[in-house]
């Protein structure tokens, strides 16, 4: 395809530059943005696709596919993608593509920061976000459009997902990301993502395609495409006062109950009528609406819905919600039962083939950087952050603050002799208030300016701002950091932490008052988690903010929290993945003392029978030549019966899910038949082995009447064959859910 009349390449370039982040502009010089655009376009015309210009303009010619590091990923990797490509047609290309990125990446769950496309190469691991930010690039990088897909939050599990939709022959098509399928419009989510309530995906620039818009903003276009997937309404809520009348220019704000938070998805103001409208799935979805001092909270469940505002910011009050997703109904696929051995067998040897590979890390202990860090962190990066380093203080000597990019900045910073100038903290925080300039209008998808661009620029947005304060503190020796909790930069005075709050030009030591939990409620688990069954968010300005405390540490047996109006969210999955919710509404003062009811709803402390298996089915041990029955090897009683994949997501999670849950299973005391190569680690009491024809599979499936069942399978059945639990494919609550039944006294 030759380019459209009157483009050239400065109009191309001008057209990045037009919706371009302003991180990207600070951080990439024009020749960068001008060798890419040369690189697309003579890939556009050798490879010849038929891409129209809007599709070309969005979805090729854009080299960010979320908050990832650019790198030099299209002009290094583009020639060799296109060769391996070239004589097929646009549908076999795209699906080769993805083989080519599953070669080089597979899944590993990780932190929320984003690996570029080349440092995703080199780990050779990544989380989805990061797999499809490759699978992307690489699509683009052979003139094929491209867009990573997410739904923010699933609704009836707790987690998110992201992959890919390609553009072929006129329509677009999804795959999953570094998962090849024989087919387009396959992936092992195909059942997930019909219990989907929103499907989205950011359009670079003012995009004016047939999609449902979200929101838009000077550099992307927020569209919803879930209508591409599954049946859907046209949710319409409707904000009236406590006497029913209709209310104009309140926030709306549409959610998902996911990891213990009622997460936004889409955010609206109410019109004349009062009305906000969004495209859903066919389940619950919970609004959260205010004006001034007034705010609501209900669930929608239908095509209409009605949220008051009966409530002032600072009542202290609590309400349940019964939330229940979209049943399931999985998208059918075109693929036949040979094409799927054909692709495991080929997908098998892309993992022999990806194990092969080396992938080197920087190891910089000394400097208290993340695996992921190693990753991608540069030796100049490293060398920056150890010369001249005079302390062990992690947050002097550490060159990572939040979740920007690392670029080194202490040498350049130092050489200016502002050390000589700044003698304080305080001086430092008046320094950046007076030189740095905020601005707020191109800033896009959680990106963040390197604090060495936002020294050379002066000008940084408001969270970019406060990362350089503590870059610069940390450069000039004095201890600092960007405090995940309350989002605000703090600076250490002896045993005390600061706060910097440059909105309202003080700084102070954080006003506090401390909070206890206390269990309430029918159903209360042994040790309740944040994220699993609760969190805090602090309500200020209309709006909720969720209190980020690290994932996966011990539970505190209390918080200090800001002085404010919170909300403590809490709720129980239940195994259809409904939820049971619970929110408390309250107020902390500083230095005072509060106990809040942390309740966990439950309809019931009995597991039900879901159905029925035959425990004389056989399975084949590990080094057997021949199978035995399930009940020979796990003898009368109750046991855990697991149908594992191989490298697929779902597996990895509940391989990892499992192996959190050893000492449980180990305490409860009962066998654990493993089949299949992903094993669980830690447990005790396990057999190992294979389900060669899948008959268990078929059987655990059939037991259940679970249709067209996916792995992994795991479920809790007794000698007489009763399911008293069962899972099947994703499903990151399997730890709460398989934990409430293996302490059930039932099955003691």
């Amino acid at each position: 395809m030759i380019l459209a009349a009157g483009c050239a390449k400065t109009d191309y370039v001008q057209f990045l530059y037009d919706s371009m982040p302003l991180s990207d502009s600070l951080v990439h010089p024009r020749s960068y943005w001008e060798a890419n655009v040369a690189k697309t376009l003579e890939v556009r015309n050798k490879m010849g696709w038929d891409v129209p210009e809007r599709e070309f303009r969005h979805f090729v010619l854009p080299l960010r596919v979320n908050n990832e590091n650019l790198d030099d990923f299209r002009t290094v990797y583009a020639d060799s993608i296109c060769a391996r490509v070239s004589g097929m047609t646009m549908e076999q290309a795209a699906l080769e593509i993805n083989h080519w990125c599953h070669e080089r990446a597979t899944y590993k769950p990780s932190d929320g920061r984003t690996l570029g496309p080349m440092a995703l190469i080199r780990s050779g691991l990544g989380r989805c976000g990061e797999e499809s930010v490759l699978a992307v690039s690489a699509l683009r990088a052979a003139g094929i459009p491209a867009r990573q897909v997410y739904t923010p939050r699933w609704a009836h599990t707790d987690d998110n997902h992201a992959w890919v939709e390609v553009f072929v022959d006129g329509k677009w098509h999804f795959m999953g990301a570094c998962e090849p399928e024989p087919v387009l419009d396959l992936g092992w989510f195909n059942s997930s993502v019909s219990r989907a309530m929103l499907l989205h995906t950011k359009a670079f620039g003012n995009y004016d395609g047939p999609e449902d818009v979200i929101s838009k903003t000077k550099c992307y276009t927020e569209i919803n495409v879930i209508r591409n997937y599954i049946p859907t309404r046209r949710t319409t809520v409707t904000v009236v006062d406590e006497e029913g009348n209709p209310v104009e220019g309140a926030r709306v704000e549409f959610k998902i109950y996911n990891y213990a938070e009622f997460y936004p998805v889409a955010r609206y103001t109410s019109d004349a009528s009062g009305n906000a409208s969004l495209d859903t799935g066919l389940g619950d979805i919970v609004i959260w609406a205010s004006k001034g001092d007034r705010y609501g909270m209900a669930v929608a469940s239908a095509e209409s819905g009605k949220v008051v505002l009966d409530h002032t910011f600072g009542d202290v009050c609590s309400f349940d919600l019964d939330i229940v997703p979209p049943v399931e109904n999985p998208l059918p696929s075109a693929a036949t039962p040979a094409q799927l051995e054909e692709n495991a067998a080929r997908l098998a040897a892309e993992d022999a083939m990806r194990a092969r590979f080396e992938h080197p890390r920087l190891e910089a202990p000394e400097l208290y950087l993340s695996d992921k860090d190693a990753i991608d962190a540069t030796q100049e990066v490293i060398d920056d952050a150890l010369e001249g380093k005079t302390s062990d203080d992690r947050y002097v000597v550490c060159p990572r603050i939040e979740l920007e990019m690392l670029m080194p900045y202490r040498r350049e910073i130092l050489a200016s002799g502002i050390g000589t100038r700044l003698h304080s903290p305080s001086e430092v925080a008046d320094w950046v208030r007076d030189s740095i300039s905020v601005v707020s209008w191109n800033i896009t998808q959680g990106l963040r300016i390197p604090p060495v661009a936002v020294w050379r620029g002066r000008v940084a947005d408001f969270r970019s701002r406060d990362i350089f304060f503590v870059a610069l503190c940390r450069s000039l020796g004095y201890p600092a950091r960007y405090d995940g909790v309350t989002s605000m930069p703090q600076y250490r005075d002896g045993d005390e932490w600061i706060t910097v709050d440059f909105g309202k030009g003080v700084e102070s030591a954080a006003a506090t008052g401390t909070v206890r939990l206390r269990t309430a409620g029918a159903g209360p688990v042994k040790m309740p988690q944040y994220y699993y069954q609760y969190t805090f968010s602090k309500v200020a300005d209309g709006t909720c903010a969720l209190c980020e405390y690290p994932e996966n540490g011990p539970a505190p047996d209390k918080y200090d929290l800001e002085e404010g109006y919170y909300m403590m969210t809490s709720g129980t999955r239940l195994a259809d993945g409904s939820v049971l919710a619970h929110v408390e509404m309250f107020n902390v003062e500083a230095g005072s003392e509060n106990e809040i009811p942390l309740v966990l709803r439950s309809g019931s402390d009995a597991p039900a029978v879901l159905g029925s298996i035959d425990a004389e089915h056989k399975f084949l041990p590990d080094g057997a030549s021949d199978p035995v029955s399930i009940l020979s090897a796990t003898g009368r009683g109750f046991f855990l019966i697991c149908v594992m994949g191989t490298y697929d997501e779902p597996t990895i999670h509940a391989k990892g899910q499992l192996s959190d849950l050893a000492q449980l299973i180990n305490e409860w005391g009962r066998p654990a038949v493993i089949l299949g190569q992903a094993r669980p680690e830690g447990l005790d009491n396990a057999v190992y082995g294979t389900d060669p024809d899948g008959s268990v599979f078929k059987m655990l499936a059939d037991g259940v009447d679970a249709g067209n069942a996916r792995l992994p399978l795991i479920a809790v059945a007794d000698s007489f064959g009763r399911v008293v639990y069962f899972s099947q494919g994703y499903n990151t609550s399997l730890n709460s859910q398989l934990t409430k039944v293996l302490r059930s006294d039932a099955l003691k």
